[in-house]
């Protein structure tokens, strides 16, 4: 298999202000903008209610996909923007990402970028149809 064919784990890294990019145990990059193909929405439950119960951050929630291209933060150039719809997580309202204007729930999404304004998406996935973990 292909390194590049090899997915990634992204998260917003508040701490750096950058998303990190993860395959297997190394980080590839710290970037201001991401995006991925054939995404899947993943939130490990256990280290959400670790974070409510303690008010502090984790790092327990992702988009896993394949990396088409990123931005490190001393870059100049933008992604072009991908066309779709907004989401978000937000674990103080729910264990999973969601549509911002609907709040329907997101198993994943066929591309999605990660930036400055947050998640965009097209070809998503309703939760019901999320792959088994």
């Amino acid at each position: 298999m292909n390194v590049l064919d090899t997915p990634v784990r992204a998260f917003k890294n508040h701490r750096l202000g950058c998303y990190t990019i993860v395959r297997g145990t190394g980080v590839v990059a710290c970037a201001r903008q991401v995006r991925l193909e054939d995404v899947e929405f993943l939130v490990r439950e256990s280290g959400r209610r670790r974070m409510l119960e303690r008010g502090r951050r984790t790092i327990h929630a992702y988009a896993v996909g394949r990396l088409l291209s990123y931005v490190r933060l001393d870059e100049p150039e933008d992604l072009t923007p991908v066309v779709g719809r907004r989401a978000a997580y937000d674990p103080h309202r729910f264990g999973h990402f969601y549509d911002r204007e609907t709040e329907a729930p997101l198993a994943g999404a066929r591309f999605v970028q990660l930036d400055a304004q947050g998640i965009v998406y097209s070809g998503g996935h309703p939760l019901e149809t999320a792959r088994a973990a």
